[in-house]
């Protein structure tokens, strides 16, 4: 089998990050923008939350589905149709007269990220078939690469309004993915799969879960959880769950094939997955109400103060696949949990003393020890499946990390609702006791590793 040269193998793990990077970017850059969106469409905060909130649901609520799209007609194909998608849904937004059309326009661009992010990892996969140490180093720079972007998305942001205005945190996407699209067009390896074909009612089924549930979640801040609005999807969420379980199981074409859910080790994975990231973005807006409620912090304080905890993230996601030369990945996430437990326990110490630069320390410990386990964890996904299902499992992962991250800040918000700066440090050590519990959880979810 052909072997890429270096200079081939670094552009082709070039095009896969800037596709990456496109979508993290998006996560973050348009928070800073809110006050600036807030004035050119003479409309209120709360008006303006969805066009964060519906690149999120999108993103989402296609995930899995996508990774069968992927296996179906070609993950080349589909990477490369996500990333044009994202670009033209990001001149829409720019361009978009109406808050309304800024916010269809948003959620384009979440299907254009669904179709982006499984697809990546599966390319990696392909492209590094046979050689198990560059595809762990791919994975660590993907990884890198997006936790970079969603670090430097608020500073960016900030940059390019003050400097370029609003419409450039969206113009952004368009050279870096035509640049994505460019370098993956002549190096990406096209793939035929000859997957079966897609059972329509149960992607749909699947598709409805995720976006009902994703939506009950994202609503329960601001109704509460006894709200119509936040009670009627979510009830709606699990009797399609239950339709999806039962049609999947019985079709010739599962959305999640026996391969997948039978195996222990991608189901842990996933677990896995799904804890450390409720507990990392759970995190991220826990300390920033503390650092704003309880010390008084500005908004752009506050997202200086996330820098060194985001520079952990980088480093502890581009070190990973050098860790894993010497050690197995159940080793490395024993690492991992160790290194967040000990900063859990750091910041339930510390918080109470209402001092920024103690738990600056915490931060570091628990973002390294969320981010140590992504690539690896990512690695044994796809590398436990055959070729026509590796992006199905590619997307069942990031769908499950995915999801951690909207309950993350739905379970923790519900834990500070309601408390001010004095009593904010009391709730933020009840989320360290539940955050270290879950942890308990993904090291128990770890043991299959012995198997």
């Amino acid at each position: 089998m052909y072997a890429p040269t270096r200079r081939e193998g670094a552009l082709f793990n070039l095009a896969i990050c800037l596709g990456f990077i496109i979508v993290q970017l998006d996560v973050s850059i348009v928070n800073v923008g809110i006050e600036a969106l807030s004035h050119a469409y003479n409309a209120g905060i709360a008006d303006l939350e969805w066009v964060i909130n519906s690149y999120s649901l999108m993103f989402a609520a296609l995930l899995l589905s996508s990774g069968s799209i992927a296996d179906r007609f070609g993950t080349k194909r589909i990477f490369i149709s996500g990333a044009l998608l994202f670009m033209a849904a990001s001149l829409a937004c720019a361009l978009a007269p109406t808050l309304i059309l800024l916010e269809i326009s948003r959620a384009v661009q979440g299907i254009g990220a669904a179709l982006l992010v499984p697809a990546s990892l599966t390319l990696i996969r392909h492209y590094y078939a046979e050689d198990v140490e560059r595809r762990s180093h791919a994975i660590s720079l993907w990884a890198t690469s997006g936790s970079l972007a969603l670090a430097a998305g608020p500073i960016v942001g900030g940059f390019l309004i003050e400097h370029a205005g609003w419409q450039s945190i969206f113009l952004i996407n368009l050279p870096i993915g035509a640049l994505c699209v460019l370098l993956t067009a002549r190096f990406a390896k096209s793939q035929s799969l000859n997957s079966p074909g897609i059972d329509v009612g149960a992607q749909c089924l699947v598709i409805a879960t995720l976006g009902l549930l994703t939506f009950a979640l994202t609503e329960s801040g601001s109704a509460g959880w006894a709200s119509v609005i936040t009670l009627g999807p979510l009830l709606a969420a699990i009797v399609t769950l239950i339709l999806f379980t039962l049609l999947n199981r019985r079709s010739a074409r599962p959305v999640l094939p026996l391969s997948i859910r039978g195996s222990e080790l991608i189901m842990s994975s996933a677990g896995i997955g799904f804890l450390c990231t409720l507990i990392f973005y759970g995190i991220i807006f826990s300390m920033s109400l503390y650092f704003q409620k309880s010390l008084a912090r500005s908004p752009s304080q506050t997202g200086w103060l996330f820098l060194p905890m985001m520079l952990s993230v980088i480093t502890a996601s581009y070190y990973s696949g050098r860790l894993g030369r010497y050690f197995r990945v159940r080793n490395i996430v024993i690492i991992g949990g160790t290194c967040a437990l000990t900063g859990l326990a750091l910041l339930y110490t510390l918080a109470s003393y209402h001092s920024t630069w103690l738990v600056i320390l915490p931060m570091m410990l628990i973002g390294a020890g969320t981010s140590l386990i992504v690539p690896g964890l990512a690695d044994v996904v796809i590398s436990h499946v055959e070729h026509q299902d590796a992006g199905t499992a590619s997307a069942f992962y990031s769908c499950a990390r995915q999801m951690g991250g909207v309950v993350g800040v739905a379970l923790f918000g519900f834990i500070l609702s309601g408390s001010e700066g004095d009593t904010l440090a009391d709730e933020l050590q009840t989320i360290c006791l539940l955050a270290s519990a879950l942890v308990a959880i993904w090291l128990v979810l770890n043991q299959r590793y012995q198997r």
